[in-house]
């Protein structure tokens, strides 16, 4: 379902940052979420960086990467020079507040993400044609990026 990425960061391979993890996106711990625990829609296939950063962090404004109308472009923007996600500023406050808080809670800005995402770009770049852009991680980032 994934197409072997990780369902928060997109890093592909998924295996690249360790190994497939299953994240409970209501963490499992949390008493008010026992009920969830083998919820299809609470489990996420993920990078183990991602689920180092998360660990069993949750609050409402997390984005999910399921939920209807998200959309990368939507809440983050891409710095290219650093590789780094911002939250997208024209978005009204309420939605910058949650881009920020997943970008801190999944630490999408550790060194390692930022690095990957800048090679993503530089690959994008050098490509020969359309069907390479399959075998690339940040999915997100091909549409800033390829005409």
């Amino acid at each position: 379902m994934t197409s072997h990425r990780c369902s928060y960061c997109d890093a592909y391979p998924l295996k690249a940052t360790g190994r497939y993890e299953i994240d409970h996106f209501r963490p499992k711990t949390r008493e008010e979420f026992y009920e969830l625990v083998c919820t299809w829609d609470n489990l996420f296939l993920i990078c183990t960086a991602c689920n180092g950063a998360k660990r069993d962090q949750w609050e409402p404004p997390l984005l999910r990467p399921d939920d209807e109308g998200y959309a990368f472009e939507r809440y983050f923007l891409f710095n290219f020079e650093t590789g780094e996600l911002q939250p997208a500023p024209d978005i009204p406050p309420p939605d910058r507040h949650r881009a920020r808080r997943t970008i801190e809670i999944l630490d999408l800005n550790r060194a390692d993400a930022c690095k990957t995402r800048l090679s993503t770009i530089k690959a994008i770049r050098r490509r020969e044609s359309d069907d390479e852009l399959a075998d690339l991680g940040h999915r997100f980032l091909v549409p800033l990026v390829a005409s």
